[in-house]
């Protein structure tokens, strides 16, 4: 492991560290671990199945973007949908969101750079979706709310990245040499070396953008991407009653969406505290410090043992089957660079 990836994982376990910190102290830990072991076993299990059931929505959602540069049998789409989003969750800085785009390729059929696009596509959708979905919600919470001011920046912000990732990709999509220009000048300023080798990765990945679902299948996108959302919103829903705590739809949605937005802040292994800090802070939003501090904790402990225990158990599960090449998944950021590099380089030669 390399020095810079040392210092990158090691800043991951401080961000989660002062995250857990700052969530949990002064709290009752012992009242805390009391109110999770009392969540309802039923609610639990139901919510594992909610679980499943989002992993075969996001898996077949994928499978919608890659059809049209090369269909990905479902058998192997699904090993590396469960490998990927395990490594996701277990790695540090997200880093593993290079894992599918690696392990699905198969070149040259599939390339790296399209695989690689369509999990962009599928992020900045995720986004813009969640980011509208945050701020509407919020609409439910009373005016002066502590905390209220800061959810509705948050969501207005990240609205407007994901917004304007999208507008570029559009523009990529049209004109892939104004948007590798428009790369080019942006890092210029930087240093003229890093501008070169940034609009380079960034003409052999917007290269594997040239290829999108048609009308047809975007729309069936949409449409699973709002399923696969409205399920994460009831599941939550679903496993707070299981804990005592009554959550409305559209306060479930709030606390989804403030999640969300906690887990971009790169984070150590599992996403641990930027996940109970999300889930903490959308919850104050509607209920009594009194249960926020005590069940509110507890629920956001239990929704985050679940998602951990039921990703990484699907992803075990696939680890050692003949679509996984289980040698080149820790290696997948490294590998993935490099692919887009050769890619520009075979770019530059085709001119």
């Amino acid at each position: 492991m390399t020095r810079g990836r040392v210092a990158q994982a090691l800043s991951g376990i401080l961000v989660s560290a002062a995250a857990l910190w700052l969530t949990l102290r002064g709290k009752d830990l012992a009242a805390i671990w009391r109110a999770a072991l009392e969540t309802d076993p039923r609610h639990l299990v139901a919510y594992l199945g909610v679980l499943l059931l989002i992993h075969l929505l996001r898996t077949v959602r994928w499978g919608l973007l890659l059809q049209p540069v090369a269909p990905v049998p479902f058998a192997r789409l699904n090993a590396v949908s469960a490998v990927g989003f395990m490594a996701l969750m277990v790695l540090p800085f997200r880093i593993g969101e290079f894992a599918r785009p690696w392990l699905v390729a198969d070149r040259p059929r599939l390339r790296v750079s399209a695989a690689l696009s369509t999990v962009v596509v599928e992020r900045v959708v995720d986004g813009l979706f969640t980011a509208l979905l945050l701020v509407i919600s919020l609409l439910a919470v009373a005016e002066g709310t502590p905390g209220l001011r800061l959810a509705r920046t948050a969501g207005w912000v990240v609205l407007g990245v994901f917004a304007a990732v999208l507008g570029f990709l559009l523009l990529a999509h049209r004109n892939r040499a104004a948007a590798v220009r428009f790369v080019h000048r942006v890092a210029d300023p930087l240093s003229p070396r890093l501008a070169e080798r940034a609009a380079g990765v960034a003409d052999a990945f917007l290269h594997g953008l040239r290829r999108l679902p048609g009308a047809g299948r975007m729309a069936l996108f949409l449409a699973l991407t709002a399923l696969y959302w409205g399920a994460n919103g009831m599941g939550m829903l679903l496993l707070a009653r299981g804990l005592g705590i009554g959550l409305g739809a559209a306060q479930a949605f709030a606390v989804l969406g403030v999640l969300v937005v906690g887990v971009m802040i790169p984070a150590g292994p599992g996403m641990v505290g930027t996940f109970q800090a999300g889930v903490v802070l959308g919850l104050s939003l509607f209920l009594p410090a009194a249960v926020v501090d005590v069940r509110g904790q507890a629920f956001a402990n239990v929704l985050w043992a679940a998602q951990l225990a039921q990703t990484t158990a699907l992803g075990v599960a696939f680890l050692f089957s003949s679509h996984i090449r289980l040698q080149d998944l820790f290696r997948a950021p490294a590998r993935v660079e490099e692919e887009l590099e050769e890619e520009e380089a075979e770019l530059r030669r085709l001119g």
